[in-house]
């Protein structure tokens, strides 16, 4: 009898808590790269598709396949979605040549863009935005500075949304309201973004 209890204790020990094979759910936040591709989907004036893109592993090396935009990451929580632009982290840069993250699970590839897209880095993409910081942060993100990293000003609400003045390498001037302004952290140690556009991405029609 002893012996069995002693067995029952012993698998009890060695056997993983049921709570670690509970699936992660939270969202990673991308790493930041070099800036976004900018991708535009909409049909052409006579409702042709647009060219197809095609990834390569070295720039014009090596074709990986056609860019599919079915498989693209999924970057709505953090820049808003519309039905006729795309995003893509991009994580270098060649020339004309793209090195761009492709699929969820992180895959990078190089393409070419021409008519139908644009690169535009952190700084140009945000600047003038309204933002608002990324669902769970630890504290330390939400802290605002007199200058990068020194002299507390003020700390930011979950959800309370701001202005960005500029990007300085990990830092951003912001304005929550018309009589503040400081810094935070746009993107953290590791690189990953800390940030994200407030509103959805809207496109106006030329006429």
């Amino acid at each position: 009898m002893k012996s069995l209890f002693v067995t029952i204790m012993l698998l009890l020990f060695l056997a993983p808590p049921c709570f670690a094979a509970a699936p992660n759910h939270a969202k990673l936040r991308p790493y930041t790269g070099i800036g976004v591709l900018v991708l535009s989907v909409a049909p052409g004036v006579e409702g042709e598709r647009p060219e197809p893109l095609y990834l390569y592993h070295e720039p014009a090396i090596s074709r990986l396949g056609e860019l599919n935009s079915g498989t693209v990451p999924p970057y709505e929580w953090v820049f808003g979605m519309s039905s006729m632009k795309l995003l893509l982290i991009v994580t270098s840069r060649k020339g004309n040549w793209l090195r761009v993250v492709y699929d969820d699970a992180g895959r990078e590839g190089w393409l070419m863009v021409q008519r139908q897209g644009a690169f535009q880095p952190w700084e140009s993409f945000f600047k003038g935005q309204s933002a608002r910081l990324l669902p769970g942060l630890h504290k330390q993100f939400y802290q605002l500075y007199q200058q990068p990293g020194s002299g507390h000003v003020s700390q930011l609400g979950p959800k309370k949304g701001f202005k960005i003045i500029k990007l300085e390498e990990d830092w951003a001037l912001v304005m929550p309201d018309m009589n503040s302004l400081g810094w935070l952290r746009w993107r953290d140690e590791d690189g990953r973004l800390l940030i994200g556009l407030e509103r959805v991405i809207t496109i106006h029609k030329q006429m």
